[in-house]
């Protein structure tokens, strides 16, 4: 009885994980005293057909003090195209008392079809030096329709 039911549970716990879209997250450290110079994720691309949204993720500890981090990103396709803008990511700085270090992931571009096999690589740069950042990263993942 006990074999069946943790059959069962292995079952239902797969075919919940199936239903979850699938993401990839990929993540750079970078100078925690002082980040100022880009950073980059490279990010090997398959699939060209299905849509996806981009997240960019931050994760910073109690030194950091900005309200919203202006960036430079840059895009590189495999064709070695580049896409490049400025933005700035508002934050919502989410802790508690006992929180050592934050990590949010704020939407970046929706609805994007990679549409070329290869390494897109994303590269970050800071627009002025930045304290009390400890990584950034991408996470890409599929949209469910």
């Amino acid at each position: 009885m006990k074999m069946r039911l943790r059959i069962a549970v292995a079952v239902l716990a797969m075919a919940m994980y199936g239903c979850l879209a699938p993401q990839n997250t990929q993540m750079v450290g970078v100078d925690m005293q002082s980040w100022s110079s880009a950073e980059s994720i490279i990010f090997n691309n398959s699939d060209t057909l299905s849509l996806r949204n981009i997240n960019i993720t931050l994760r910073y500890n109690d030194n950091f003090k900005l309200a919203s981090l202006p960036l430079k990103v840059v895009v590189t396709t495999p064709d070695a195209r580049n896409f490049e803008e400025e933005i700035v990511l508002p934050l919502h700085h989410p802790r508690t008392a006992l929180t050592v270090a934050t990590t949010e992931s704020l939407p970046y571009r929706a609805d994007v079809v990679l549409s070329q096999k290869g390494c897109y690589t994303f590269s970050f740069e800071p627009q002025s030096a930045v304290r009390g950042m400890e990584a950034i990263g991408i996470e890409l993942y599929l949209i469910d329709n």
